[in-house]
């Protein structure tokens, strides 16, 4: 992977000894999860594949993040870079995004994040992304797509996000805004899963997965099950299917403008670029 995806604008980075013990432990931290995650994951390998193709991508990010000596999130370093700093350029297909041979469905004029409650650096991104977000023009949507293959609830957690989104979407409510009852659950999951190092006992305890999610978007499990059936609802988990084949080319989170072009991440370098590539992506 690219050291751009962390540390361009950076090259003079000196090493730091309490940076490199923390990246480090990042490293573990994070091949700790993994095997956690593989356990029961193994035992599908559709599973499975997704899971690798993320651990390459991911582990290779920690890596680099190494070899630079530090230790800085995702986050931190995607903003480093000011906006002054940074220069236009032409984007090149093989480069810095591949054109999908099967475009996902109904996704003109959007962004889509392809992500997992388990995926580590969705959470990472996910802390950016309010920004990405804020930056995209007014006639684009941002549309996050849950991927059901990955983790032990990965499928209670696409049918919990897809009510909580259809909710949303019922009360006018954009995933922009702090009301946003799939953004408070997306939270909770991510804060749980990344910081507490919960797993709600591996597939055992889907009372308890269910009630970190519902508890903060404020849903009763009874209304969760009522609306799980609703054409609205349904709709959306089956346009998440498509998420799939999208995230075994390199793992997630993965981001699709348009429906068709799939942005490397390995290529992004500052949260300007990130944007500027959605920006020249959304022009095609």
């Amino acid at each position: 992977m690219s050291k751009n995806h962390f540390a361009q604008g950076n090259q003079k980075t000196q090493e730091n000894p309490k940076n490199t013990r923390k990246s480090k432990n990042q490293i573990k931290i994070f091949i700790k999860a993994f095997v956690q995650n593989m356990r029961d994951d193994l035992v599908s390998s559709t599973k499975a594949k997704v899971a690798v193709v993320s651990l390459l991508a991911g582990f290779l990010s920690l890596s680099m993040s190494y070899t630079q000596g530090t230790a800085q999130s995702t986050s931190q370093n995607l903003a480093q870079n000011p906006k002054s700093d940074f220069k236009r350029y032409e984007l090149k297909e093989g480069r810095d995004f591949i054109v999908l041979k099967e475009p996902l469905p109904n996704a003109q004029n959007s962004v889509i994040e392809i992500f997992s409650y388990a995926c580590p650096f969705c959470y990472r991104y996910s802390k950016i992304l309010p920004k990405v977000i804020e930056s995209l023009p007014k006639n684009v949507e941002f549309k996050p797509y849950h991927l059901e293959k990955m983790g032990d609830y990965g499928k209670v957690a696409s049918q919990v996000f897809a009510v909580l989104l259809d909710k949303d979407k019922k009360s006018n409510i954009t995933t922009k805004d702090s009301k946003s009852a799939f953004l408070k659950a997306q939270n909770a999951y991510f804060n749980e899963y990344n910081i507490k190092k919960e797993r709600w006992g591996q597939g055992k305890n889907l009372q308890s997965f269910l009630h970190t999610g519902l508890d903060a978007a404020g849903v009763k499990i009874e209304e969760f099950y009522a609306a799980l059936q609703e054409k609205g609802v349904q709709e959306i988990l089956r346009f998440w299917e498509a998420g799939y084949e999208v995230a075994i080319i390199q793992g997630v989170p993965a981001f699709v403008v348009n429906g068709k072009y799939l942005i490397y991440t390995k290529s992004i370098a500052s949260l300007k670029d990130l944007e500027y590539k959605i920006d020249e992506l959304l022009k095609k």
